[in-house]
């Protein structure tokens, strides 16, 4: 079998996969009869107050549409036993949060969608791969929650036959991520550190929620979807180098619980991916996920809010023919400066 022959096949389907989606997840697919759709994540007069001085100022925000960069100590930790190691770290991006309100009463559909562009993490003096620093970034990705009052399965029957439907529904995808660990995969035969990058090509996934909140910013998501990776390492070692194609067609699960304060000042996010895979390799793999996010603003220089946050990533990396399994671990604590979007 030529790596990655088996692996190509499952491509377009993925891409089939994700298209589907974004057509059943269309705002216009809501009910026929909703009134004009209104946007309800726009500034508001409830969002300021009146100080003592007479100066009016903002104490609310939307803590999903901002662009921001971020300042920040990290503690990286990766194969052995050896102590963590410090580094400073850069936060970028952009993100922006839709919420759109449909009807009302028990016809009420909302939809919440939330996009990040180019946004990720850099440790700018931890040269890793051929001089390029460590890195964690991604060119976009965006979630899609629809909240409906009355979710019902109709069934075609004569006359239809309706099922409660417990969950809101909705889909994730994510292009282009490019990871370049803090810590090198030791070779299996001589242990030496192999540079390698990890690129996350595409990731599509359905979401199904029971929480059911409708609120912006809350939700305990349960993702079922696909997934294409690729892993390229290079050791001189090697007589070419090693490129392992990972595919999960379908068997990527996810589980993501995420809060929000209704002021928007407070933000908990945490989220957890299983992973079993098929490889180029011709065998079946299994990589984990996990992050943690916790962001409070602090502060508002002329409406711009400025936190502070506390991030936790850990990554599993699975064996290959010629690279150990690797664990890497990586705590961040910083200053987060924002231009408000909305």
């Amino acid at each position: 079998m030529i790596p990655g022959r088996g692996i190509t096949r499952w491509i377009p389907s993925a891409w089939l996969f994700v298209l589907l989606v974004l057509i059943l997840a269309l705002p216009r697919a809501a009910r026929a009869d909703a009134p004009v759709v209104k946007e309800s994540a726009k500034r508001t007069a409830d969002d300021y107050q009146v100080g003592t001085m007479g100066h009016r100022f903002r104490v609310r925000f939307d803590p999903a549409s901002n662009i921001s960069v971020g300042v920040a100590g990290a503690f990286t930790r990766g194969p052995g036993k050896g102590a963590p190691r410090p580094a400073l770290e850069l936060a970028l991006g952009i993100t922006y949060r839709n919420y759109w309100i449909y009807g009302e009463g028990k016809e009420q559909v909302i939809w919440q969608i939330d996009h990040r562009i180019a946004s990720g993490a850099v440790q700018p003096l931890r040269a890793s791969v051929a001089g390029a620093p460590a890195l964690d970034a991604a060119v976009y990705s965006v979630c899609v929650l629809r909240h409906d009052e009355s979710p019902v399965i109709v069934l075609p029957s004569s006359p239809p036959a309706s099922i409660p439907f417990p969950f809101d529904i909705g889909f994730e995808s994510e292009v282009g991520r490019a990871v370049v660990p803090s810590y090198l995969p030791p070779a299996r035969i001589f242990g030496d550190p192999i540079p390698m990058l990890h690129i996350g090509v595409l990731r599509a996934a359905l979401i199904l929620d029971p929480w059911r909140t409708g609120k912006p910013g809350k939700g305990l998501e349960i993702g079922v979807g696909v997934r294409y990776d690729i892993d390229a390492y290079a050791e001189p070692t090697f007589k070419t180098p090693k490129v392992v194609h990972r595919v999960a067609p379908m068997t990527a699960a996810s589980l993501r619980f995420r809060l929000q304060s209704h002021d928007g000042l407070t933000v908990f996010d945490v989220r957890a991916d299983s992973i079993p895979h098929w490889t180029s390799e011709s065998i079946w793999r299994f990589m984990a996920l996990s992050s943690l996010r916790l962001y409070r603003t602090l502060i508002a220089i002329n409406d711009q809010p400025i936190g502070l946050y506390l991030e936790g990533n850990y990554r599993f990396a699975p064996i290959t023919k010629q690279v150990e399994a690797t664990h890497d671990v990586r705590v961040s604590a910083g200053l987060s400066f924002n231009l408000a979007l909305k």
